[in-house]
C-alpha cells in the first residue's frame, strides 16, 4: 500500500519544488554558446554500466561537433572500463566524492560541462554549477534547470535513452546521423576470448550462445531456474555451446543456473568488465535481463533476447536492430522498484515463450552464416 501512495506523493513533492523555485527559474539567464570558445568539456556519467554504453552515441555526437576539444568523462568504479579504447574520449575520471570532487574538478576550468541523467534529482544539475563549468546543460526536470544556463530539452521516458542524449548533443550544434552505442576491443582482447573459449572446447565457427542471468535490482531478474530450463532446451535442440557470463558478484546467480541446466554448459563467471565484453563479442546470441550487459551485447551488434519487467520503457530499450525485448506490460509495470514481492511482470514470463524467442534468433543467425545475409559487426576498432 505504500509503494502506491508514493508516486502521487512524488508529484506532490516535484510540483510543490518548482513552485518554490519558479522565482529563480523566472529570473535564470540563458546563453548562447559560442561554439568557438569551447577547449574542454565535462560529461557525466559517473553511474551504472548500461548508462555508459548508451552514453557513448552522444559522446560520437559531441567529438564531431567539437573535434578540437578535449572531452572528459566523469565515470564510475564500476563503469569506467567501458570506454577503453573509444576514440571520441580523451580523458577518463573515477568520481570518488563530493570533497574530491571539489578538490580535483572544480580548478580545472572546464568550459562545457553535461548533465546527460533523465532524473528529476537535483544532485547531478547542481553538480555542473559546482564543476565550476563556463556553460552547463542537462535535462530540464521539476526546476532542475536553476543550474543550468543553457537551455536544454525536457526529460521524458517516452524515447530511448539514446536519443534523448542526441537530442541533448544537438542542442549544442552536433548531428545524430550516424551515432550509436559503440563499444572498442582491441586485437588482444579479440584473441583472448577466442582462445579461452577454445580451452572449453568451443571452436570458432560454433554458434554460441551467451545467457547472463544479473541485473543491478532483484527485480530486474528473471529467476535462475528459468534461465537454467532455457540453456538445457538450446543445448537439447540446438547445435548451440552456451556459456554463461557473470561478474564476481553474480557467481551465486551463475551456480544456480548451472545447476539447472545440468552438463555442457561452460561457466565463465567472474570475469572483469572487459573480459566480459570480448567473449560477448564472440558469441552470436546473448540471453539476458535487462542489464549493463544487454547494451554491451546490443552495441556490439550481437543479437539479444531479454526479460523487461519493472524497467522503465521505452527508456532503458535496447538500441539495435536486433533485439527481442519480452515485456508482458502489466498493469503494474513498470513500477522501477529494486524489489518486489509479487514480481509478476517476470514471472508471467515463459520458458516457452523465451524459447521460441530464442529460434527465432538462432533461425537468424544460421542464415546469415549461410550467406543469405551480411554477417554482423562484432565490435569497434
Amino acid at each position: 500500500m505504500l509503494y502506491f501512495l508514493k508516486l502521487p506523493l512524488k508529484v506532490i513533492y516535484l510540483k510543490i519544488r518548482k513552485t518554490l523555485l519558479l522565482p529563480f527559474l523566472i529570473f535564470r539567464k540563458t546563453q548562447s554558446l559560442p561554439r568557438e570558445k569551447i577547449k574542454r568539456i565535462l560529461f557525466l556519467r559517473h553511474d551504472r554500466i548500461g548508462d555508459m554504453v548508451l552514453s557513448t552515441a552522444a559522446l560520437k555526437a559531441l567529438r564531431r561537433v567539437y573535434p578540437e576539444a578535449k572531452i572528459t568523462v566523469l565515470a564510475s568504479q564500476r563503469n569506467h572500463e567501458i570506454l577503453e579504447h573509444n576514440p571520441h574520449v580523451d580523458e577518463i575520471l573515477i568520481y570518488k566524492g563530493i570533497l574530491w570532487f571539489l578538490r580535483e574538478i572544480r580548478p580545472k576550468g572546464y568550459d562545457l560541462v553535461i548533465d546527460p541523467f533523465v532524473t528529476y534529482e537535483l544532485k547531478q544539475a547542481f553538480m555542473t554549477y559546482l564543476a565550476g563549468g563556463k556553460y552547463r546543460i542537462g535535462f530540464e526536470a521539476a526546476g532542475r534547470e536553476i543550474f543550468f544556463n543553457i537551455s536544454g530539452p525536457e526529460a521524458s521516458t517516452q524515447k530511448k535513452l539514446v536519443d534523448l542524449l542526441l537530442d541533448l548533443v544537438e542542442v549544442l550544434g552536433g548531428a545524430r546521423e550516424g551515432c550509436e552505442p559503440e563499444v572498442f576491443l582491441t586485437d588482444q582482447e579479440i584473441t583472448w576470448a577466442s582462445e579461452a573459449l577454445a580451452n572449453k572446447g568451443i571452436a570458432a565457427n560454433e554458434l554460441t550462445v551467451a545467457i547472463h542471468p544479473g541485473a543491478y535490482y532483484p527485480s530486474q531478474r528473471w529467476s535462475t531456474e528459468r534461465f537454467g530450463a532455457l540453456a538445457r532446451r538450446v543445448l537439447e535442440q540446438h547445435e548451440a555451446k552456451v556459456i554463461l557470463l557473470g561478474s564476481r558478484d553474480e557467481k551465486d546467480l551463475v551456480k544456480e543456473v548451472k545447476e539447472v541446466a545440468g552438463k555442457g554448459v561452460q561457466d565463465f563467471s567472474g570475469l572483469r568488465l572487459r573480459k566480459l565484453i570480448a567473449l560477448l563479442s564472440t558469441c552470436d546470441l546473448l540471453i539476458c535481463n535487462n542489464s549493463g550487459p544487454l547494451h554491451i551485447a546490443s552495441a556490439l551488434k550481437v543479437r539479444t533476447v531479454s526479460m523487461i519487467g519493472s524497467t522503465v520503457t521505452p527508456l532503458w530499450l535496447p538500441y539495435g536492430k536486433h533485439d527481442v525485448v519480452i515485456n508482458k506490460g502489466l498493469s503494474c509495470s513498470p513500477c522501477n522498484r529494486a524489489v518486489c514481492r509479487d514480481h509478476e511482470c517476470m514471472k508471467s514470463i515463459t520458458v516457452d515463450e523465451v524459447f521460441e524467442a530464442v529460434q527465432l534468433q538462432i533461425t537468424q543467425v544460421r542464415s546469415k552464416r549461410t550467406g543469405k545475409d551480411r554477417p554482423p559487426v562484432k565490435g569497434g576498432a
